[in-house]
């Protein structure tokens, strides 16, 4: 009997996450202001945060609280500001608002799921410098060039990805993530 990979596992968690965090924040961008406010701050509660707990359980992780979460979200905004000034200035028009919702909602969850699916493999413990390094590699991989468009990581990238950081140090990760970063750069 073949068991699943924890990297497929992490994938698996990520598409379920995005497809409905798709459906919500699409269904707000419909309805516009307030409404996207509203799913916005909800979404931490309903999607980020268990991702980022149940991506942990796959690798025997402990749980790990809110304000946990939001210490990784901070540590990402600046790479992040640009998805969420899309969602923030076009999503709140209501009917237009919609696939820029989508989208904004699509990508920040796949690139939140990678990240939690390598620090997780990492270890236990999370870094500050993992997350900031670890989300520039993300963004460079998975770029949004189009305001309407973002393209699904295919399952073998992101298993390469979380596969190359699984056990190492906080040193040897920064030093892996930034070797990828300087190829995919050249």
């Amino acid at each position: 009997m073949m068991t699943e990979c924890n990297e497929a596992k992490v994938y698996d968690i990520i598409a379920k996450k995005a497809s409905s965090n798709v459906f919500v924040q699409g269904l707000t961008g419909w309805m516009g202001f307030p409404f996207t406010l509203f799913a916005d701050a909800a979404v931490f509660f309903t999607h980020y945060g268990p991702m980022l707990n149940e991506i942990r359980e796959v690798y025997g992780r402990a749980p790990m609280s809110a304000e946990c979460l939001g210490a990784i979200i901070k540590g990402c905004k600046d790479e992040v500001i640009s998805d969420i000034v899309i969602d923030k200035v076009i999503g709140n028009i209501p009917v237009i608002g919609l696939p820029a919702n989508m989208i904004a909602a699509k990508a920040m969850t796949w690139r939140l799921g990678i990240l939690f699916g390598m620090l997780a493999a990492r270890g236990e413990e999370i870094n500050q410098e993992n997350v900031n390094h670890a989300i520039v590699l993300i963004r460079n991989i998975f770029p949004q060039r189009d305001s309407l468009f973002f393209k699904k990581p295919s399952v073998t990238t992101v298993e390469k990805l979380i596969r190359c950081v699984e056990g190492e140090t906080f040193d040897v990760f920064d030093a892996k993530v930034n070797r990828i970063l300087d190829a995919v750069n050249e």
